[in-house]
């Protein structure tokens, strides 16, 4: 297990240096002059002299190569630049915000699975039957919406005509609830189908008959038989969601005004920011990429059947009747 993990961790290295090549390349391929876009954010008409000077001064000059040889030294330093619009270091914006939506993020996947693991689970154990029905339909729509739609849909509902929620999120308790509520909706009716497929798959299989024809009972069948085995992989797929979700929440955080990254990456794209466009993609890539290491080891560690084949592809376990070291 532990060559398996090391592995990884190597090949984090180079996904990492595309990663970060393809961040800095952000300034090249967007639109623009950053030197110009910088100097004019006063509103002034900046001269061709003065242009020229910060041009100088960014380095942007200097071929390409030299420039991502010097950003990529000041990243490793801890260094992503100044951001154009607030003139905060990049690192301090990304910083002050990252909670917010942190946050935001973990509130949604937990009321996804609190919403979506009862209805999946009694959805596959009512298989065909007018509450699954129901519960399929329902999925169907609430899936069908668009998040921002949806977003409108709550603020409209619970905020103006039952005013039990604010309809601007702000740093209070109250005001995280309607974007963690709009995330929740949205993501449940996929998890939803998913508990419901794998159930049901689960409950079909012989070692399922074999527990019946001895006479458990169902809801311990179900309970310490299906949905044991299914839960490693709901709880994978939730895991990957979210290094999604981290950088996701945009639409949703501008619909319900809430302070997160989402937001800052979008007001970064309105007014041209690229270090702070760089930042952000660089931050949420790195996240995206350590969470799904996470989520893959875990998985091994919680499901037997994973952990034995990745034993016998890094030479432990056993193989060919034999027994390796581990």
């Amino acid at each position: 297990m532990g060559r398996y993990i090391l592995k990884r961790l190597l090949w984090l290295i180079p996904v990492m240096l595309v990663i970060s090549l393809i961040a800095f390349l952000l300034m090249y391929l967007s639109p623009g002059d950053p030197a110009t876009i910088y100097l004019s954010m006063g509103g002034d008409s900046p001269s061709a002299e003065a242009v020229a000077e910060l041009r100088e001064k960014m380095g942007l000059n200097r071929p390409l190569y030299e420039q991502f040889g010097s950003w990529l030294i000041n990243l490793l330093h801890g260094d992503l630049g100044t951001s154009f619009f607030t003139k905060n270091p990049v690192i301090e914006d990304i910083a002050t915000l990252f909670p917010n939506t942190l946050k935001l993020t973990l509130l949604g996947m937990l009321g996804t699975l609190v919403i979506s693991i009862p209805l999946g689970i009694l959805s596959a154990v009512k298989a065909n039957k007018l509450t699954d029905n129901i519960i399929r339909a329902g999925s169907f729509v609430v899936g069908s919406m668009p998040g921002f739609f949806a977003a409108l849909l709550l603020i409209y509902l619970l905020g103006v005509k039952l005013r039990w929620l604010p309809t601007i999120s702000s740093g209070s308790a109250k005001g995280i609830i309607l974007p963690a509520l709009t995330l929740a909706l949205t993501m449940a009716p996929n998890y939803i189908r998913q508990i419901r497929a794998e159930i049901v798959k689960e409950l079909g299989e012989d070692y399922i008959r074999m527990f019946r024809g001895r006479g458990i009972k169902e809801r311990m069948i179900l309970y310490n038989g299906a949905l044991k085995s299914v839960m490693p992989s709901i709880l994978t797929i939730a895991g990957m969601n979210m290094g999604h979700l981290l950088g996701g929440t945009s639409i949703i955080e501008m619909v319900c005004t809430y302070q997160g990254l989402g937001r800052l990456a979008v007001n970064s794209i309105t007014n041209r920011d690229y270090p702070l466009m760089q930042g952000f993609v660089l931050m949420m890539a790195g996240i995206y990429v350590i969470i799904n290491l996470v989520v893959d080891i875990l998985h091994a560690m919680a499901d037997p059947r994973v952990k034995l084949r990745i034993l016998a592809e890094n030479g432990g376990g056993y193989r060919h009747g034999k027994k390796k070291a581990v």
